[in-house]
């Protein structure tokens, strides 16, 4: 044997991980060990806690509160069932949301103006809705005046408003 060491080189993907070991072979080994005793568990935990919303849950869920028609997309459920107005904000980015994701829109954000226009709301009190629902985390900010549901904000709108607006599939 030269006096040189043996060096072992391992590549590992696991899911969207991927990880290359080298060195000595016991090194490798004690490494390759180590990350599957104590990384991998708590990588699974991890993907397990990532909050995401399908669209095509969220389109199941809008089914007769949103409608695509030739001049793009509508509520079609009247303002008094729509609830507060931090409902209708809501509703509207998720129309927005809606409309990016299905290729309908060329963005996925709304701003100001077009809230205020959309929902019917009063300036000052849209803009108080909309810094609460950016501190809810369920809304952000991305540009001077422009909003975006958040992934939070999906989920809290599935969860929380459309049982009320009484949308989704009818048996």
């Amino acid at each position: 044997m030269s006096g040189k060491e043996e060096t072992l080189e391992v590549y590992v993907k696991y899911k969207d991980m991927e990880l290359k070991f080298k060195g000595s072979p016991n090194e490798v080994i004690r490494s390759f060990l180590k990350f599957i005793q104590r990384v991998l568990p708590a990588y699974d935990l991890a993907s397990r806690l990532v909050l995401k919303v399908e669209l095509e849950d969220l389109l199941k869920g809008v089914e007769g509160i949103i409608a695509f028609t030739p001049e793009g997309l509508v509520v079609t459920v009247p303002k008094d069932r729509i609830g507060g107005e931090r409902d209708a904000i809501l509703l509207q980015l998720v129309k927005a949301y809606i409309g990016y994701m299905t290729g309908r829109t060329e963005k996925d954000t709304l701003a100001t103006s077009e809230i205020i226009s959309l929902t019917g709301g009063k300036s000052r009190s849209v803009g108080a809705r909309l810094s609460e629902l950016t501190s809810s985390g369920w809304v952000e900010r991305v540009g001077r005046g422009e909003y975006r549901i958040t992934t939070l904000g999906l989920k809290e709108f599935m969860d929380e408003i459309l049982p009320k607006i009484g949308g989704g599939e009818r048996a």
